[in-house]
């Protein structure tokens, strides 16, 4: 509440002034003319000098006394005046402060610049003040914006989509909001690329070509259904965006050796119906993560933990399945099957797999993103017991 303390100031500044400078140009003092058209008269009728000077004397006393409580009368007008303007000014102030500039939308703007430093409960509380902010300002875009994006990064997608819709209500164009939309929907139709969401994110292509979440929406929708030239297309425009040698460039990399070697495999452009991978949801492997005994258990609870499964032996690190989790207590126990599998890839397909877990503190996958990794190799997927992962930094 410190940030307040310059307004109230503020204000007291400019009720000092109209409560002491201003009186001094307000009040007036009001003569009346009866009593010298009185004395005029009397100067008419009479020439005796003491009589004049008696009633000269009484013009004299009587106007000072009329004056004094004209004087009075003015002043407590001027000030009832005063206090009105101050009132109105107070009141005027807040109601400015509160429509441009409300003193908890600069806290939570202050919040978001801050927010790499943030803790997990930070982030959570900031999320709860956007949300209750968002919904006490439905029509402010920023607040969607930000919770859509929040959404999608936790795996909310549904609700992510509506922020997103309710943006592109306003904003019909803007290529960004139509490409995470394609995306969120994406998500929700269980990677499967509808007619809308692919409509979405071809225009915003149109606008921008280089709009990402379309290009990945559109990569992994075509490399779902087996188009298999069509996602490279995609994939070498998200390659070229990345930095050479990032995890993300070397992921597309990945992605666009896949998506060749399928190609090359097949012998044609469209992978047919009975080549497409089976989905098995009771095959797959139990992960349990533990952390190293020097690392803090505590100071992990509530950050995001991505289990990675990928062929064993593989050099590619497109991933074949993929499960995103809280952490609450450990151990952590996942099971990785064919619902976690990513578009276009089945995880019963294969016999062995490479783990990798890895866990984020700002809910994003990656080992850039990592404080915490761990991995296993050439696990067998027909494996009864779990696997065990252990995590250090």
């Amino acid at each position: 509440m410190n940030d307040l303390y310059p307004i109230a100031a503020g204000l007291c500044a400019i009720a000092v002034v109209f409560l002491t400078v201003l009186p001094a140009f307000w009040t007036r003092q009001l003569e009346g003319d009866s009593l010298d058209d009185w004395l005029a008269v009397r100067k008419t009728e009479t020439d005796d000098a003491e009589l004049l000077s008696d009633a000269q004397l009484r013009v004299w006393d009587d106007k000072d006394s009329e004056q004094a409580a004209q004087v009075i009368e003015g002043g407590a007008s001027s000030w009832r005046y005063q206090i009105v303007l101050v009132i109105a000014l107070v009141a005027a102030t807040m109601a400015i402060y509160d429509r441009l500039g409300a003193y908890e939308d600069v806290q939570i703007t202050r919040a978001i610049v801050d927010l790499g430093a943030a803790s997990p409960e930070d982030v959570t509380e900031l999320v709860t003040r956007i949300e209750q902010r968002s919904s006490e300002r439905p029509e402010n875009l920023d607040y969607r914006s930000l919770l859509g994006e929040y959404y999608i990064s936790t795996g909310r997608a549904s609700e992510a989509l509506q922020n997103f819709e309710a943006i592109l209500e306003e904003a019909p164009e803007a290529p960004d909001v139509l490409g995470r939309a394609a995306q969120a929907e994406f998500i929700v139709n269980g990677q499967t690329l509808n007619t809308r969401a692919r409509q979405r994110a071809e225009k915003a292509l149109a606008s921008d070509p280089r709009q990402q979440s379309a290009l990945a929406t559109l990569a992994m929708g075509e490399f779902g259904q087996g188009n298999y030239i069509q996602a490279i297309g995609y994939m070498r425009v998200l390659r070229d965006l990345e930095v050479p040698g990032s995890e993300a460039h070397e992921l597309m990399k990945s992605a666009i050796a896949e998506s060749e070697s399928r190609i090359a495999q097949a012998g044609t452009q469209q992978a047919a119906p009975s080549d497409k991978p089976r989905s098995d949801i009771s095959v797959g492997v139990t992960v349990i993560v533990t952390l190293d005994e020097t690392v803090d258990a505590s100071a992990y609870s509530g950050l995001t933990a991505f289990v990675i499964a990928r062929p064993a032996g593989s050099q590619m690190r497109m991933p074949t399945a993929v499960s995103r989790n809280t952490i609450g207590e450990w151990p952590l126990t996942v099971r990785l099957s064919d619902a976690n599998s990513m578009a276009g890839q089945s995880l019963s397909a294969l016999s062995e797999v490479d783990l990798e877990v890895q866990v984020s503190r700002n809910g994003q996958p990656g080992l850039a993103n990592a404080v915490l990794s761990g991995s296993a190799s050439n696990v067998t997927l027909s494996e009864v017991a779990g696997t065990v992962v252990t995590l250090s930094p």
